[in-house]
């Protein structure tokens, strides 16, 4: 499984704690970017031990640890007036109406309340400008990022990206740095004691796993994808920075991002450049230096950090995670990777997020015809071209 990493200077962190209770946590930053975008409303398992880095702005939590708060009815206040209604897409997951686009100078608050009747909201937070990215350039790096993949053992290379800007003068800046890789993917579906089949659906053919009775327990088939598809991977590190020091001066060759080498084959990979509210920068600079301190007896003990969501009706409930608004600044880039003489990395996304081969079912009397799998629509996939994506240098 992928680990993540943070990084002042983009370096590896997990902070442990166990949840004695049921935290809720809040996941979701507007920003002036184009496409949909989402609010994520959870709550910690209190059977499972946790990760901090996993209740930090803009991470999206998955696994056992957490578990998603449905139903809720959610809503986003623009400058104390207008209030937009977010739809539930998915468990926990709730998305904002397509009209609403963040805007710099705008004020953003969030608002929702739960099945139970239990009402919460954050504090306002007013989307700041970014600096634009002048240049950008990536470099190679064969130890780039330490117990990243299983497949890679001790370090996984990497396309570390460095980017220069002109930080204004006159004003404090935070920034945060985070990127988005769309990776080319064969395998399309993963059948547990199952088989795959296409049938009709509401929406013309579909595809799903079918368990079979007949396989063993532990049985795994893997299926191709029919056409075309690309699996895409979100950072979930803390890579942030203060001008506090540096006001207005111009910065140059700062490394901001590290590209997991998954597969050899050419990537895109949009990197953005984020302005942070000083509140959503002090939250972030709380788990960062929680994770660095961690382990000697002069630090605070690992915990749980509090947010800006508060209980309306209850202050002391402790509420995990961070809503804010940002403004961002992206840069696109494909990565060819034409520099790569591994060739043992050659077409195995699926081997370094799964550390394993691929195990096709093969044809039999019984299914003479295998199916091949559908490239389903979501976070994490699609089947459409990225935009901006090229075929050739």
């Amino acid at each position: 499984m992928l680990s993540s990493s943070l990084a002042g200077c983009v370096e590896p962190f997990s902070v442990k704690f166990e949840t004695a209770k049921e935290y809720i946590v809040v996941d979701g930053v507007i920003t002036d970017m184009e496409g949909p975008q989402y609010i994520r409303l959870s709550k910690t398992n209190p059977d499972a031990s946790n990760e901090s880095s996993e209740f930090s702005q803009t991470i999206w939590t998955t696994g056992a640890s957490t578990l998603p708060l449905t139903k809720a009815k959610v809503s986003v206040i623009v400058n104390e007036s207008a209030t937009f209604m977010l739809t539930e897409t998915d468990p926990g997951v709730y998305q904002l109406p397509v009209s609403l686009k963040g805007k710099v100078g705008n004020a953003y608050q969030l608002q929702f309340e739960t099945e139970t009747g239990q009402r919460y909201q954050s504090s306002s937070e007013t989307m700041l400008p970014v600096a634009s990215v002048k240049s950008a350039y990536d470099v190679f790096n064969p130890k780039g990022l330490p117990n990243y993949s299983a497949y890679y053992r001790d370090f996984t290379p990497s396309n570390d990206i460095y980017v220069n800007f002109d930080d204004p003068a006159g004003q404090q800046n935070f920034y945060r740095w985070q990127w988005t890789l769309w990776e080319t993917q064969k395998n399309c579906a993963t059948c547990s004691q199952g088989k795959y089949y296409l049938f009709q659906g509401e929406n013309g053919i579909d595809g799903d796993c079918f368990k079979d009775l007949t396989l063993k327990y532990n049985n795994i088939y893997d299926y191709s994808c029919e056409d075309l598809c690309w699996d895409i991977f979100y950072s979930s590190d803390i890579t942030i920075f203060s001008d506090i020091y540096t006001n207005g001066q111009s910065q140059k060759d700062k490394l901001v991002a590290q590209i997991p080498l998954l597969q050899a084959n050419p990537c895109l990979v949009s990197l953005q450049q984020n302005s942070l509210t000083p509140g959503a920068y002090r939250f972030l600079k709380l788990i960062q230096d929680q994770a660095v301190n961690a382990g000697t007896l002069a630090d605070t003990p690992p915990a749980p950090i509090q947010g800006n969501v508060l209980n309306t009706s209850n202050k002391d409930e402790l509420i995990i995670g961070f809503f804010t608004a940002s403004s961002v600044a992206e840069y696109k880039t494909m990565l060819w990777r034409k520099s790569i003489n591994n060739l043992a990395v050659l077409n195995q996304l699926f081997k370094t997020i799964h550390n394993r081969d691929a195990v096709f079912e093969e044809r039999s009397p019984e299914r003479p015809y295998v199916p091949l799998a559908i490239c389903k629509s979501s976070r994490s996939r699609t089947p459409f071209l990225p935009k901006d994506w090229k075929w050739s240098q």
